[in-house]
């Protein structure tokens, strides 16, 4: 049968499915188990699409009250216009001026314009963000070997993801007999018998990496789908099965 994967877990992760459970029903289970976890942590433990209107409120910070947490702002628009990426920035929950910026002749005129004082204008569903959420993938490399130069591109591991060594802080970097590590963008690596490290950006063909315990609850959960007698469950309800 054909692999069944869900976002965090895949099938051969449990060892108790049905006898004759199809691939269907595997996969049922794997997506209702993630979609409980994801509920009950208010968190989405990859990169999904952020695509958001909201209510401008006439200053230079904008709260997104959003779970899970931002990962970047490709583009923000005021009243459909599209908003010069110099003048702002973010964080894990909000969009705000970047204090870098300095007030330009179009900025200053986008503030006169909405009579503000910040660069979110007051109003109704006039401000259209956009971007990703959620949690990073990473860089999967099983069993890297080899020395590596700056601006070198290096490639490896199940996901074939490739990444390029931005900045060094030794002569060379040496990696050998690491076995399944996982690299995130800007990620600092250390590695081999100069204990050297560097910076990996460019990455490409990453791989969701959730949290162990993330991982372990879906098992659990799965696992307790297919045989309730398993795990004692503290509630008065019955989990109704999903096939």
């Amino acid at each position: 049968m054909a692999l069944q994967s869900g976002n965090y877990i895949i099938d051969t992760d449990l060892t108790n499915w049905a006898v004759g459970a199809t691939d269907a029903q595997k996969l049922a289970i794997i997506e209702a188990a993630e979609d409980r976890v994801e509920r009950v942590t208010k968190d989405i433990f990859y990169p999904v699409s952020l695509d958001l209107y909201l209510d401008g409120n006439g200053k230079n910070r904008l709260h997104l009250n959003l779970f899970p947490r931002i990962l970047n702002v490709s583009r923000i628009d005021v009243y459909g216009v599209e908003m010069s990426s110099s003048y702002y920035t973010w964080d894990d929950n909000a969009v705000y001026r970047d204090v870098n910026v300095s007030d330009s002749a179009e900025l200053s005129w986008l503030l006169r314009q909405y009579r503000g004082t910040g660069i979110f204008p007051s109003g109704i569903n006039n401000i259209r963000v956009r971007g990703t959420k959620g949690w990073p993938q990473k860089l999967d490399f099983d069993n890297l070997a080899g020395t590596f130069e700056g601006a070198e591109t290096i490639t490896g591991g199940t996901s074939g993801a490739t990444a390029q060594i931005k900045e060094i802080f030794e002569t060379y970097l040496l990696i050998t007999g690491r076995s399944t590590t996982n690299f995130s963008s800007d990620e600092e690596i250390t590695g081999g018998t100069s204990e050297a490290t560097a910076d990996v950006d460019n990455a490409s063909g990453a791989v969701n990496n959730p949290p162990d315990n993330i991982k372990s609850a879906c098992v659990k959960l799965c696992e307790y789908e297919n045989d309730e007698t398993l795990y004692t469950v503290k509630s008065t309800k019955r989990n109704r099965k999903v096939y």
